[in-house]
């Protein structure tokens, strides 16, 4: 297992697999989560037979909101 980053996400990859394999991959499954909204994380790629198991990662959300807590007390008065 290789771990690179291609186009800007972590990749684990296994040996079996080509360059030109992984980043196929890569830009496929970048495409989709950049269509339903969603940013990858990270990407293991196993391969199992003939098959590839892709193992896809989820970028955290996180958001910081200010908090006044002068409007917070007035409101529950």
């Amino acid at each position: 297992m290789s771990t690179m980053i291609v186009q800007g996400i972590p990749v684990a990859a296994d040996s079996l697999l080509s360059q030109q394999q992984i980043h196929q991959l890569v830009s496929e499954l970048k495409q989709t989560w950049t269509w339903e909204g969603r940013k990858i994380g990270r990407i293991e790629m196993r391969c199992a037979g003939r098959m590839i198991h892709l193992l896809v990662y989820e970028n955290p959300v996180l958001q910081c909101i200010p908090l006044n807590l002068s409007e917070s007390e007035g409101k529950n008065s």
